[in-house]
């Protein structure tokens, strides 16, 4: 029997000694997987935070400020351009935004946006820049972009002051040149010959007197600093107005003008872009209308908007060039155009007017029937 005992405590021992030899080795290998799990977290987190220094460094070249903030309003993450305009100190990760802003205006717009999901504002000027501000959030994070806007605000006056200098270099020699040729007109009245080119001349003079009208108002219309003043605008006066003014075309054509616009009726609009749109649209219908032919302005009321349209029976626009009658210097036919005396310009003048009117353009056309432009403006309360 205790031979029995012994041989099986001996056995016990033995499974008791590879049950701790397994173990043992269990053990191990657990402390070896955990070793490299936390080496390699550490790896990643290593590649993570390098991830992150290079995005800092690329968020820190870039031109426009960028404020990160947790949902609370806690500063986290700046770039250098934020930093240097609204003077936030390099460590003010963890600050509420308005400890570490110091720029008074800024604190106020993230204030009255903070519970905002979108919210941007016109240009503002902090310290030598022009800023576009534009504040953003969601669940997570809160946003703070600030566009600097003032290589463009160069820019525009570099090239308002260009057109402004060339428009004068030109107009006076234009103006010189001009009544030159009209005294010599009255005094080869006599010469056909001479009267031809005297014509010729004066044409080619009033077109580029058309032309410089056309781009001084273009570069106003394509400025960030162009004021839109809306006001009620009666639409008939407005109409006769231009009229007036192309009178002489409008009988040396034949054209029969037909008016489809009530007594009274109004837009809301700038007036002088209305004007501009408007005699854009009557110019180009009796210019490429057939001699003889109809032009027709007329007037409707939408429920959210306003509509003006000036239909004609000219020639018509192929329909593979509609999608391109509002680009500068753009012309259905050249030969027509030239003799027409068009600059190319109107319609980009009509759809960047009506754009900065916050309304919109569409042309209708067949070819050998007719063009129907319509101008479709909101509706607002003065």
């Amino acid at each position: 029997m205790e031979g029995i005992y012994a041989g099986l405590i001996l056995f016990l021992l033995t499974l008791l000694l590879i049950f701790g030899y397994i173990a043992l080795k269990e053990k191990e290998r657990s402390a070896r997987l955990l070793r490299e799990l936390r080496k390699e977290r550490k790896k990643e987190k290593g590649k993570k935070e390098d991830r992150l220094k290079l995005l800092s460094r690329a968020l820190s070249l870039i031109r426009e400020g960028i404020v990160v903030m947790d949902p609370y309003g806690r500063i986290l993450f700046t770039n250098r351009f934020a930093r240097e305009l609204l003077d936030i100190d390099k460590n003010a990760n963890g600050k509420f935004f308005y400890q570490a802003i110091k720029n008074f205006d800024v604190v106020s717009l993230i204030n009255e946006a903070f519970n905002e999901k979108y919210r941007v504002w016109q240009e503002r000027k902090i310290k030598d820049k022009y800023v576009q501000v534009i504040f953003g959030s969601d669940m997570d994070e809160k946003v703070l972009l600030l566009i600097d806007l003032t290589p463009m605000k160069k820019y525009e006056n570099l090239k308002k002051d260009f057109i402004a200098n060339v428009s004068h270099e030109l107009k006076t020699p234009l103006a010189a040149l001009k009544l030159s040729l009209e005294t010599i007109e009255n005094e080869c009245s006599e010469n056909q010959r001479a009267m031809n080119f005297i014509n010729r001349a004066l044409e080619r003079i009033n077109y580029m007197e058309q032309l410089i009208e056309d781009l001084i108002t273009l570069s106003q219309l394509e400025s960030i600093n162009v004021k839109v003043k809306f006001e009620e605008v009666e639409l008939l006066p407005l109409v006769r107005e231009i009229l007036k003014g192309l009178s002489d075309f409008i009988l040396k054509k034949e054209i029969k003008v037909e008016f489809k616009i009530p007594e009274g009726a109004k837009l809301f609009a700038d007036r002088k872009m209305l004007y501009a749109v408007l005699k854009n649209l009557i110019d180009n219908a009796i210019k490429y209308n057939r001699k003889g032919g109809k032009v027709v302005i007329g007037f409707r009321e939408h429920k959210n908007e306003n509509e003006v349209y000036v239909c004609d029976t000219g020639y018509g626009i192929p329909k593979s060039h509609i999608p391109f009658i509002f680009e500068r210097f753009y012309r259905v036919e050249r030969s027509r155009s030239r003799k027409s005396g068009g600059t190319g310009l109107g319609l980009s003048i009509v759809k960047l007017a009506v754009d900065r009117m916050e309304g919109s353009v569409e042309v209708e056309s067949k070819e050998n029937e007719g063009t129907c432009f319509r101008v479709y403006l909101p509706k607002r309360e003065l």
